[in-house]
């Protein structure tokens, strides 16, 4: 969609592991990426300017597409996950290992969330059947904040 950029204010995906026995080095071999953060539980993290250092009260790998896709097109941060979850045609390997790794470890829960942000009367965009299979697979729950800016006096409007 061409209007899609022009009508969008901002977008990107997060893509989160976390679990209480979690160790994150697991889901960064298996995916062989450093993620944006990670820690294990118990352990100390930045947590940004405002909140400064705290401590995980559960293990969390989670990488989001914010500063890495300079896109307005939701569909093209969905495709830069893809790319890590399965490198091309021939070669799974990532998938599967995270797969692997969510049927061993029953405490863990993945999640993507994807963010989009528009202008007023922007049409939201949509989540494609493939990335669904993909994170059913996994498995991994698909969460989305879509809103639009409001008309003068009024709220944002959420899908």
């Amino acid at each position: 969609m061409k209007s899609e950029g022009r009508d969008t204010r901002k977008t990107y995906v997060t893509f989160r592991v976390a679990g209480d026995s979690l160790t994150p080095d697991a889901i960064t071999k298996s995916l062989r990426l450093v993620p944006t953060l990670q820690y294990a539980k118990g352990q100390t993290y930045f947590a940004g300017p405002r909140t400064g250092e705290l401590l995980g009260k559960s293990g969390v790998w989670l990488l989001t597409t914010d500063k890495l896709v300079a896109s307005y097109d939701l569909r093209e941060h969905l495709a830069y996950l893809l790319g890590i979850l399965i490198p091309d045609r021939q070669d799974a390997t990532p998938l599967f290992q995270l797969h692997a790794l969510l049927s061993k470890h029953k405490d863990w829960h993945t999640d993507l969330l994807c963010f989009w942000h528009g202008r007023i009367g922007a049409k939201k965009p949509s989540i494609p059947r493939y990335v669904s299979g993909v994170m059913k697979f996994l498995p991994a729950t698909i969460e989305t904040d879509f809103a639009t800016d409001a008309p003068a006096g009024r709220e944002q409007q959420r899908a």
